[in-house]
């Protein structure tokens, strides 16, 4: 038979464990990458920047030189990670991974110097007159606006739950042994179960939108013909949504069970 301390230590380390899956989750930030197909950009390519790792400095190669340029595309992705590409009609094109709040790209400092961008950027989440004027990274399209929004919302919520639950349930529920204690932080946990899944359902359709999307944005508006060569795949976030999900069911059956024990024990 399961004791009672037993319980209490298996709470304890499950609490721990959710709240390190939710800390790398939001943390980390890295629901999805956007990367382009080289092979297809090719043709509208008009000049690349790349940095020599030999002595740190960077190399403007034009679109005419098809030897460098042989030599540039038969890169790996990896390789490709830290490679800036310039395009028709003053178009910068460059891999990025993006999350919740924010997109980063992958460029050495050099480069982006050399572009004027920072590494990462907040994502601008409401409508302006500049919404067609992008100079920076990707933003959400206007259709994906308030799903942001609502991932956000859900994101900061389930991180104060999840402060509260450690914060109340060992200092209230284990150290003082209140039972109600122990079965309100069981319950929060299924609240919180229930918004980690519909915070990986809003991204998970927001990653489906933005593939289906006849239109995409770079440092400007991209054309159809253009945006077929960006390619988004999902990141590790989504496994570790995943995960906080699974244990955050689990940590809740664990409280409620805790708070099952305490309630025989203090009848004997």
């Amino acid at each position: 038979m399961v004791t009672l301390l037993t319980i209490q230590v298996l709470s304890i380390l499950a609490t721990a464990l959710t709240n390190l899956l939710g800390i790398l989750a939001f943390a980390t930030d890295h629901w999805s990458i956007v990367i382009y197909d080289i092979a297809k950009l090719r043709s509208h390519t008009t000049w690349i920047v790349v940095e020599n790792m030999t002595n740190m400095s960077l190399q403007i190669i034009n679109g005419t030189d098809d030897r460098n340029l042989t030599q540039i595309f038969s890169f790996n992705n990896k390789k490709l990670e830290n490679i800036a590409f310039g395009i028709k009609n003053d178009t910068t094109l460059f891999q990025t991974h993006k999350g919740i709040f924010r997109q980063c790209n992958y460029l050495s400092e050099n480069i982006r110097q050399h572009l004027k961008i920072s590494k990462c950027r907040v994502l601008k989440v409401a409508n302006n007159q500049y919404d067609d004027n992008i100079h920076g990274m990707n933003n959400p399209g206007r259709e994906l606006i308030r799903l942001h929004n609502v991932a956000a919302a859900c994101a900061i919520l389930i991180v104060l739950l999840l402060c509260a639950c450690t914060l109340i349930g060992v200092t209230v529920g284990i150290l003082n042994g209140v039972v109600l204690a122990t079965m309100t932080i069981g319950i929060i946990y299924l609240v919180t179960t229930m918004f980690s899944v519909c915070l990986l359902a809003i991204m998970h359709t927001i990653l489906k939108s933005e593939r289906k999307q006849s239109h995409c944005f770079a440092l400007e508006i991209l054309t159809d013909d253009l945006c077929t060569s960006r390619i988004i795949q999902s990141s590790y976030s989504f496994i570790l949504g995943c995960s906080l999900i699974i244990f955050c069911f689990i940590t809740s059956i664990l409280w409620l069970s805790l708070q099952e024990k305490q309630r025989k024990f203090a009848q004997h």
